[in-house]
């Protein structure tokens, strides 16, 4: 007889492995309208008239929770996935990543997308074949184009606008070290089976320390009914997608970061990049201003008790879980058991983020980094001063045009007058006629601006005189 947890272990094992499953009226697409109360009330009437199976005190229905964790299936068969995701998480098995990247609008957007899962444009050597859905590898850029086309046409279909995105990207991963082919094989078999009724395409990326394949889906399949992945669907292709790198030799996990013993960070991608190139991020710094501002106060952070609080049920439901393997008469049973053991042992305390922002800002700037969160708004950094900088521009200008100023008085003082610079003997005529090229010579040259508003003044004065003109409809007869 095959080894069963007990139904509470099963259910306090679902509660680590499997993330809160999400309700929610109308998902799927359609109208997001919820059931009638009276069809309900109707259904459980129905159902009360029947006779109820007897129960028996040995047997056990498993929770819903359970089954979204493990699977469906016999208890038996349940218990064993459980014995294996515990196994796998105790030895510190890579964990597989599944996110949505991003959503394409029009055509144009989604080719766009085409050209930088295939590299287009970098390169024979660059560049990569797109797959299909449909089994076709497309490495023309026109092809992708009329595909891109095809995709914004059937979402629109025949609407006068889009309503909402043309297709949804997501990205696939594995740490380094993972043979690239047999991911991109996992990947495209988790693409055929998830996505049967929708057209996608996808890539394998290796430029980076860790592969990964992009995918792309167009939001409305061939029923015309449109995308919308939630949180549960995440949780569903995770899973599937370990299971298949696990078929083709690759050791694969998907299990939530609390089973894992480590705290959730729900921290964008932004920030993340901003640690990985030696950055301190705004985030960081307004979690150690936190962090000093309750040690000032002598008060102990609060994150920190409900931090503790849910890895004591994670020790928990892991001690319970090697207590029931450990009276298992198999020895794989026990050694899965001690393997357990040693993982709980192990489990690093609870640390807030406030913390670890702490050690990210270096001693020599935590001071700097809480005086500049104390000063700083929530939503951005702050400039200078509006008046401030009005008034340092001013008294700037102001200098300026006193220096500008005092170099022409002392030009004007140093040159000689135009009289004392003619030469004897040249007629008074000449003499003004030098004159008046001179005052020409060095007047100032009007700017643009003025020279337009001298034109505009010219012809409004020749219109008025036309009008005054009393012939200006041709002469009178």
């Amino acid at each position: 007889m095959s080894f069963r947890f007990s139904s509470g272990t099963m259910d306090s094992m679902a509660g680590v492995f499997a993330p809160p499953k999400k309700y929610r009226l109308g998902t799927g697409g359609g109208n997001a309208k919820g059931p009638k109360i009276g069809g309900t009330m109707l259904g459980l009437a129905v159902a009360s008239m029947f006779p109820k199976a007897a129960s028996s005190p040995t047997t056990s229905r498993p929770s819903a929770q359970a089954k979204y964790a493990f699977g469906g299936g016999p208890q038996a068969r349940m218990s064993g996935q459980a014995i294996m995701a515990a196994d796998r998480t105790s030895r510190r098995v890579p964990e597989v990543m599944v996110r949505i990247t991003g959503r394409q609008h029009g055509g144009g957007h989604v080719m766009a997308n085409f050209a930088y899962i295939s590299r287009l444009g970098h390169g024979s050597d660059e560049e990569l074949g797109l797959e299909t859905s449909e089994g076709v590898v497309l490495r023309d850029g026109r092809d992708m184009q009329i595909l891109a086309k095809d995709w914004h046409d059937f979402e629109m279909d025949g609407d006068a606008r889009r309503k909402g995105a043309t297709s949804i990207s997501m990205i696939l991963s594995m740490p380094s070290g993972t043979d690239p082919e047999r991911l991109k094989a996992a990947a495209l078999d988790f693409a055929r089976e998830e996505f049967a009724n929708r057209s996608w395409v996808a890539g394998l990326h290796v430029d980076r320390d860790h592969p990964h394949v992009h995918i792309t889906i167009a939001r409305r399949d061939f029923d015309g009914r449109r995308f919308h992945p939630d949180r549960d669907d995440l949780f569903r292709w995770r899973q599937r997608f370990a299971e298949k790198l696990r078929k083709r030799g690759i050791e694969a996990n998907a299990t939530p970061t609390k089973a894992r013993g480590i705290d959730p960070a729900h921290e964008h991608i932004a920030v993340q990049k901003m640690r990985d190139k030696g950055q301190v991020p705004r985030l960081d710094r307004s979690r150690a201003e936190r962090a000093m501002r309750l040690r000032d106060q002598g008060i102990s952070d609060p994150v920190e008790a409900i931090l503790a609080g849910r890895q004591a049920i994670v020790r928990a439901t892991y001690m319970r879980s090697v207590a029931e393997l450990l009276a298992s008469p198999s020895l794989a049973d026990q050694v899965v058991a001690q393997s357990l053991e040693r993982f709980v042992a192990a489990l690093p305390p609870p640390e807030p983020n406030s913390a670890r922002a702490m050690r990210a800002v270096s001693p020599s700037r935590r001071r700097d980094a809480i005086v500049d969160a104390r000063t700083r708004p929530d939503v951005a950094d702050p400039g200078p001063d509006p008046i401030t900088a009005a008034l340092e521009r001013s008294r700037v200008m102001r200098g300026k045009l006193e220096a500008k100023q005092a170099l022409r008085e002392s030009s004007d003082r140093a040159e000689d007058t135009p009289h004392e610079r003619r030469p004897s003997g040249v007629s008074e005529r000449l003499r003004s006629l030098m004159d008046e090229a001179e005052r020409q010579a060095t007047a100032p040259t009007p700017s643009k601006p003025e020279e337009v508003l001298r034109e505009i003044l010219d012809r409004d004065r020749a219109t008025r005189d036309r009008v005054r003109s009393p012939d200006k409809g041709g002469p009178e007869r």
